[in-house]
């Protein structure tokens, strides 16, 4: 390894909104200090003061896929038993829920139920004095069984089964009557009005939800003109799972699909509807709990340029962590030609946002005490030669599944990542997405000084001096998840750099695959479970692996210098205490040293040193100086000789008699072929 991060001070300073990297001194090792100074930089009612352990819709909005357009809003208040006492909808009418804009009110007294309320505009400004709509006959379950609308002579009259699911309806016109019969499985209604013979077909998870979420997607199930009552939960038993799809005169195709997303707690945060094949046709819906409102997702509605996009980002409400502003980003992208500064919680969806050529610095900053979150959206850093990372955080950033970070140049020797740098202070959350095809010299994915996770995604095919994933100043990097691998170094490690004074934990995940080693480490690294590392631990004396839980895959390591022997490689860590299970996944690349199990400890200890008298009868490795000859070998066998820390040094072919003879430098050396492994010392 030519260089290491921990001597070597580069302070990387923010002025006048630029980050500009002054070395200050250069001794025989390196670090690296990224010092990113604190940048200067409506309101929803709450619907909802019932407190209960289920979750309580209080807002949905719809948007059209083709465009962002925001079709409809429906925001929900309720009684202090949890019914919906109000239902408030505006925005363009007949949008794909069929309703009319008004301000609904739903009042009980006793076994009566009426609706009444005010009709809104598309803004939501009431255009009507109050007025009672409809009149209603509740059962002993509080489901309808006779509703009439005020002045009319006609009414619909509905039966459930003991259990409280909706059997039929029947309407009535003076001697007239139709009727509609609805058939269950498994808790799901199976068919719709008979007028448009719609029949659903179900996914196989609960709705968590308080709101039928199938009736905000399908309004003929009861007929239209009661379609608030089925919404509200006044028309029976809602139905027990998602629906999957819309299926219409039984054709064995859906003409409409729904896709979902969830919150940590498995509620349905939005769907996406689909026309029939085409992606392109369709809506979202967003969805709201427990008076968490969020805000119209495009505060600007519809942000097509740099200048939209960051007015949408400072005009939006200040919002949380758990319920940032939701801004969708084209399908066609933004490019921005300057740093856009999140001081507000975002949520960024959608198409992509490219580097323009004349913009070197960052592309996002993220401060202190605020939170970016990008889903399903590719930042794109266009290959341009950049002075700063693509994305600073100084506050919270969180990569969720379908994120794509890419083509993110910094070509400067000694400086951060050209991705993703975590000032102090800063965190990072990837639980999904991938880093991959970028360019920097330290972590040339992710530079951290603050506090890592990697629960999922992938970091992969990344170029640059020390690591794809640098931790330095004391930073964090916690992995449970995800997989790194196919990087690329030009100085070495490809994988995970830990610089002193910095924390690594690893219980899950995979690093394997990167050029150089996998891991290289100036601190103690917290390993154990399903951690998977594929390719060489290089470790400096006195750092230790701390273990817990035990090893489900090896761990090859080795020393930058070969420790004394009864230098302490691992030990039990937090209450763990190790087993010989545990020392046979430790494998230990030194041919004057093997371990062994001491107490609660894995320790170095003293072997034969004579090359000759650890080489089995197999085959001759001999040793003469700088000269290495390898005999009884089969005819034109390829071996390949690697130095200790992993990096392959030279293939060659053995000679028809097994033969082969070579120099190599002083060092400790791996030779490997099909059927063997080697380890040898040049000196």
């Amino acid at each position: 390894m030519k260089h290491m991060l921990h001597k070597w001070i580069i302070p990387i300073v923010l002025f006048i909104g630029f980050i500009v990297a002054f070395p200050l001194t250069a001794l025989s090792q390196k670090t690296l200090r990224l010092d990113l100074k604190k940048e200067i930089g409506y309101e929803y009612p709450i619907v909802s003061s019932l407190k209960s352990s289920q979750k309580m819709v209080s807002q949905l909005i719809v948007y059209r896929k083709s465009n962002n357009e925001k079709l409809q809003t429906l925001q929900f208040k309720y009684d202090n038993q949890g019914k919906v006492a109000e239902i408030k909808g505006f925005g363009i009418t007949e949008a794909v829920t069929g309703v009319e804009c008004g301000h609904l009110f739903f009042e009980r007294s006793g076994n009566n139920l009426t609706l009444s309320g005010y009709a809104l505009d598309e803004q939501g400004t009431v255009i009507s004095p109050k007025l009672d709509v409809v009149n209603c006959t509740l059962n002993e379950m509080g489901y309808i069984i006779k509703e009439q609308e005020i002045g009319d002579d006609s009414y619909l009259t509905f039966e459930y089964d003991e259990n409280g699911y909706t059997q039929s309806y029947t309407y009535h016109s003076g001697t007239y009557t139709s009727s509609q019969d609805y058939t269950w499985e498994d808790g799901n209604i199976q068919n719709g009005n008979g007028g448009s013979d719609e029949y659903y077909i179900y996914t196989n998870v609960i709705n968590k939800s308080n709101i039928d979420l199938s009736k905000i997607l399908d309004v003929q199930t009861f007929q239209e003109d009661v379609w608030w009552f089925a919404v509200a939960g006044f028309k029976g038993n809602p139905n027990k799972n998602l629906l999957q799809g819309i299926k219409k005169n039984n054709s064995a195709t859906p003409y409409y699909t729904y896709k979902y997303q969830f919150d940590e707690n498995g509620y349905v945060i939005r769907i996406e509807s689909v026309f029939g094949n085409d992606e392109s046709k369709g809506n979202y819906y967003i969805i709201s709990y427990d008076g968490d409102i969020s805000p119209d997702p495009t505060p600007d509605n519809k942000p097509t340029t740099e200048d939209e996009l960051g007015g949408a980002i400072d005009n939006a409400p200040e919002g949380t962590e758990d319920s940032p502003t939701e801004i969708f980003i084209p399908s066609g992208g933004i490019t921005l030609h300057k740093p856009l500064n999140v001081y507000k919680h975002i949520r960024l969806k959608g198409g992509s946002l490219i580097r323009g050529n004349d913009n070197p610095y960052a592309m996002l900053r993220i401060h202190s005490g605020y939170s970016l979150e990008l889903d399903d959206i590719t930042i794109d850093g266009n290959g341009v030669s950049l002075k700063d990372g693509s994305l600073i955080v100084y506050g919270k950033l969180k990569l969720k599944d379908g994120v794509t970070i890419k083509n993110c140049k910094r070509i400067e020797a000694d400086t951060p990542s050209g991705a993703v740098c975590i000032a102090k202070g800063g965190e990072l959350t990837m639980d999904g997405g991938t880093i991959t095809g970028n360019i920097g010299a330290y972590g040339s994915a992710v530079y951290n000084e603050g506090i890592f996770t990697m629960t999922d995604g992938e970091i992969s095919s990344n170029t640059g001096q020390i690591g794809a994933v640098a931790n330095n100043g004391g930073g964090q990097f916690i992995m449970t998840g995800g997989k790194i691998s196919s990087n690329k170094v030009t100085d070495g490690c490809g994988g995970v750099f830990v610089s002193e004074h910095c924390f690594f934990r690893m219980t899950g995940g995979e690093i394997s695959g990167n050029e150089d080693c996998a891991l290289y480490t100036w601190a103690n690294l917290q390993i154990g479970g399903q951690a998977k590392v594929d390719g060489l631990t290089l470790m400096n004396d006195g750092n230790r692996l701390l273990v817990n839980p035990s090893l489900r895959n090896n761990w090859q390591i080795s020393y930058v210098e070969t420790p004394p022997v009864g230098t302490i490689v691992a030990v039990g860590y937090n209450g763990y205490q190790l087993a010989d299970s545990d020392l046979q996944k430790v494998i230990y690349y030194n041919n004057v040293s093997q371990l062994k199990l001491a107490g609660n400890s894995i320790v170095t200890y003293q072997t034969e040193t004579n090359v000759n008298k650890i080489n089995t009868d197999k085959f001759r490795l001999s040793v003469f100086g700088n000269q290495v000859k390898v005999e009884r070998l089969l005819a034109y066998t390829r071996f390949i000789i690697y130095e200790i820390r992993g990096r392959a040094v030279v293939s060659h072919i053995t000679d028809g008699n097994g033969q082969y003879c070579f120099s190599l430098e002083n060092g400790i050396y791996l030779l490997t072929c099909k059927d063997q492994k080697r380890k040898f010392l040049v000196k």
